[in-house]
């Protein structure tokens, strides 16, 4: 099967004010890998105030890509055939879950990390479909045709006070609880988002961590977003982060579509 082109930068940051960097980022493209399941790209925010936010970010991107690239089964090798789309979000969906066992095993033979947990942003660009699966509050956003849309939903509390009525939108992008999560790897969680599109030339797709959406505007991303060389992007959103306080690590992948 044909590979999808496509251009690729990611860059992390400690930021200004931090003491350690608790992001991580995974960048796995199908030149390396089975052609068959893609491109997988991965951020992840370790919890911050919680033990051990780094190893377990980290931890996750890991199990995450054992558990995406594990060989691949005849059952599947017929499903991909057919409903390739289809087959590779349960395959990324079924990684998530892994990344948790993992998590949870780990935390239990090491009690310093007892408490610890990470959002997980993960985004596979295989056979002309974008798919994404993700839990916490780190990003995937799109940019089309000048549009620039988030892909994902936050698991916080103040995006949920949100849908529910109770909150207005303005009021929750300053509210001191929108950092709040209401589910996390290693933390738990009852559902994985996920979403499955089909790819367009020219797309671009940008997954990030909060220290550049908390900080960073939706107009001043979509302007950079739209740089003609994609290999200057990251270094100019984290640029824009820093300008604007730099107060937690960054971390970005933009991923175009040739």
């Amino acid at each position: 099967m044909e590979s999808t082109k496509m251009d690729v930068c990611a860059q992390t940051d400690i930021g200004l004010k931090r003491k350690r960097n608790e992001d991580s980022l995974l960048v796995v493209d199908n030149l390396a890998t089975d052609p068959r399941l893609g491109s997988l790209f991965v951020v992840a925010d370790g919890m911050g105030g919680h033990p051990a936010g780094d190893l377990a970010s980290r931890l996750a991107c890991d199990a995450l890509k054992d558990a995406y690239f594990r060989s691949i089964s005849l059952k599947e090798r017929f499903a991909l055939f057919l409903r390739p789309g289809q087959t590779l979000l349960a395959r990324l969906e079924l990684a998530v879950r892994a990344a948790q066992k993992r998590l949870c095993k780990y935390e239990i033979t090491h009690r310093k990390c007892k408490g610890f947990g990470t959002t997980l942003s993960a985004l596979v660009i295989a056979h002309k479909w974008a798919i994404i699966c993700h839990v916490g509050d780190s990003r995937i956003y799109r940019l089309r045709d000048g549009e620039l849309v988030q892909l994902t939903v936050d698991d916080t509390l103040v995006q949920e006070m949100v849908r529910e009525g109770d909150m207005e939108l303005e009021e929750a992008k300053t509210s001191p609880y929108r950092h709040v999560l209401t589910q996390a790897l290693g933390g738990g969680f009852d559902l994985v988002h996920t979403r499955i599109e089909p790819v367009r030339h020219g797309d671009t797709y940008l997954l990030s961590t909060d220290g550049l959406h908390d900080l960073v505007s939706h107009e001043r991303i979509k302007e950079l977003l739209g740089s003609s060389k994609v290999a200057s992007i990251c270094p100019m959103l984290i640029e824009a982060a820093l300008a604007r306080g730099g107060k937690d690590n960054v971390t970005v992948i933009v991923v175009r579509i040739r």
